[in-house]
């Protein structure tokens, strides 16, 4: 409804992407489309960015983006954004303002900004520990602080099993 008042409206654009897609602004459009719209009415919005990331990528501007660039544009405009430097470390790193962060470099960065962050916690873990807020994680310490954040974390349960347990 909101797009059949406003097709200009970008966060109704993104929103309906992460709905999966569907009807906006009286024409049909995929998920991908609907975060291409977002972006072409406002290339400076980050969430769209993230959100194209998430997706898999795809066309904007004529130019072929894979996850890994669209998650560089989101922190190039908002590099406080926990969850894009938790996805460039998921497609194993990446830039931000022309330096070069690893996997774990950007599970540590998304922590710093985000110390509840269980997602962060279990992929630091799975890339086998490292330093946050100045103190040494293991891979299993890791797991452990993912679940004392949220002991309901079934990913997490799974990845302690694989390392061994603990």
């Amino acid at each position: 409804r909101a797009l059949a008042l406003d097709p200009q409206f970008t966060h109704g654009w993104n929103n309906l992407g992460k709905a999966g897609g569907g009807k906006g602004g009286g024409q049909a459009s995929s998920e991908i489309a609907c975060f291409q719209r977002a972006l072409a009415l406002d290339p400076q919005f980050a969430i769209a960015w993230y959100s194209l990331g998430v997706a898999g990528g795809g066309e904007v501007g004529g130019q072929t983006l894979r996850s890994v660039d669209c998650f560089e544009f989101a922190l190039a405009l908002d590099p406080q954004d926990a969850n894009a430097w938790n996805s460039l470390g998921v497609e194993g790193g990446g830039e931000d303002g022309g330096r070069a962060f690893n996997r774990i470099a950007c599970f540590q960065r998304a922590l710093a900004l985000d110390p509840q962050f269980t997602h962060g916690w279990n992929n630091l873990g799975k890339a086998g520990g490292g330093k946050v807020g100045g103190q040494a994680f293991s891979r299993i310490d890791c797991f452990h602080r993912a679940l004392a954040l949220d002991p309901q974390f079934a990913i997490a349960w799974y990845s302690l099993g694989v390392a061994g347990g603990g």
